[in-house]
């Protein structure tokens, strides 16, 4: 008798296709990947246009039910509570208790407090998404939304120059033309060097060796360059060196390093009795610079001024702060931001709120030395260094950046990572006693 063909899916270590989801698992699947392709997205063609219009309402539609699905996550799922409770995570909601704390402080605390409710709301769906789907799953649902982004602009940046190009005005009343796709080119900097680091790390240690992580891994390495934000390609760059230490970072290279250092040094030596070492240094950053003066890197292309503005303003609210969403009221006369992730927190939502953000970097820091994940490890460095001269999380409507903080900062759960157990089999020594992640209770 011919026995019936089992048709269950059978279980791998590849996520399922999109289709083969219980509904609720596609609900998530498609917050996380519409948010991390929506929230950001901006296609007028006055980039710092203030106002409520059609690409706004939708964001805010979309965050709204991300914020259901989270909210409803936290209330059902005792893992995904522990999680949000769990330090460094919970951070996170404490600086979102002094945002609140400031609505009332603000000039306009309608705008306040619908930043706020968006930024929570991103939270709970990430973290609901991180327990419910799982590490792999909400991944790939942040790489569709990605890849989607990176090919949207350079739809844009051909089809519609007038919105995938922006003309940046230079002392001298020149401009440098920039690729900005669908957003600032500033954004989109940051956008597509996460990722190439998303690119990278799904390619070589989560072993997804696809053509079409392939392409969109080359084309935001086009955008990234395309949009010139330097602070991006260095973030990038050191992102991946840091993500990836534990390959170079050996007892066995250590001469080698200590004999390299010894001839730069030497060479440093040398040279500066021959040139002027200075006027050098200087020639090569106007290189670097847009305006071809070495001074525009030297004052962070002016957001010095930006920060002293600040750190002016802060001192008459110190406690409460301005308010989410108020920086293109308070900075019109100053590019509209803080350009720096710190200060854009203490001036939302108070120094107290500044504190806690340096207290959640620290801690999430901390963790490099005790336990080692390239995805998280290079999310935390590329964040970081980024946020010294761009806001990055905790803008006026979270993001990607905002969702991926969220998975850096939640490294517990990677115990059970796929990289995490590659590391371990191809990289534990004899006599590694390395921390291992820690594992939250189910």
């Amino acid at each position: 008798m011919a026995t019936k063909p089992d048709l269950k899916v059978q279980k791998s270590g590849n996520a399922p296709a999109i289709l083969d989801m219980p509904l609720q698992d596609i609900i998530g699947w498609l917050l996380i990947c519409g948010c991390s392709f929506l929230n950001l997205a901006n296609v007028l063609v006055d980039k710092d246009e203030v106002g409520l219009d059609f690409q706004v309402l939708a964001k805010l539609g979309l965050i709204g039910m991300g914020g259901l699905y989270g909210l409803h996550g936290i209330l059902t799922r005792p893992r995904a509570r522990s999680l949000l409770l769990s330090f460094p995570v919970a951070w996170l909601l404490i600086i979102a208790g002094f945002y609140f704390l400031a609505v009332p402080f603000s000039v306009s605390p309608r705008n306040s407090l619908v930043s706020t409710c968006s930024i929570i709301a991103v939270i709970l769906l990430t973290v609901t998404a991180l327990d419910h789907l799982g590490v792999m799953k909400t991944v790939k649902a942040m790489f569709a939304g990605m890849a989607l982004f990176i090919v949207g602009s350079w739809f844009f940046y051909f089809a519609f120059p007038e919105i995938g190009v922006l003309a940046e005005p230079i002392p001298g009343g020149e401009f440098v033309y920039r690729m900005s796709g669908l957003a600032h080119a500033n954004t989109l900097g940051q956008y597509s060097a996460l990722t190439v680091v998303l690119c990278v790390i799904l390619f070589f240690s989560y072993k997804q060796r696809s053509m079409l992580i392939v392409v969109i891994g080359v084309l935001a390495f086009g955008a990234l360059l395309g949009s010139w934000s330097r602070t991006s390609i260095m973030a990038c760059g050191l992102a991946l060196i840091v993500g990836y230490r534990h390959i170079y970072l050996r007892k066995e290279f250590l001469g080698m390093y200590m004999l390299a250092a010894a001839l730069l040094l030497l060479s440093v030596l040398v040279m500066s009795t021959q040139v002027d070492l200075g006027e050098k240094i200087a020639s090569k950053m106007e290189l670097l610079s847009k305006s071809d003066d070495a001074e525009e890197l030297t004052t962070a292309t002016g957001r010095s001024v930006i920060w002293a503005h600040a750190i002016y303003l802060l001192q008459d609210q110190p406690v409460t702060g301005y308010g989410a969403a108020t920086q293109k009221i308070h900075f019109e006369d100053h590019s509209l931001y803080t350009h720096n992730m710190i200060l854009n927190i203490a001036f939302s939502a108070g120094i107290f709120a500044g504190i806690a953000a340096v207290l959640m970097i620290l801690g999430r820091l901390r963790s490099l030395f005790f336990n080692r994940h390239p995805l998280a490890d290079a999310i935390v460095v590329f964040i970081i260094i980024n946020g010294l001269f761009e806001n990055v999380i905790f803008s006026i409507l979270a993001g990607l950046p905002t969702m991926l903080w969220v998975l850096a900062l939640a490294w517990p759960l990677l115990l059970d990572d796929p990289a995490v157990r590659e590391l371990d089999r191809s990289d534990r020594q004899p006599g590694d006693t390395r921390t291992r992640f820690l594992r939250l209770e189910s």
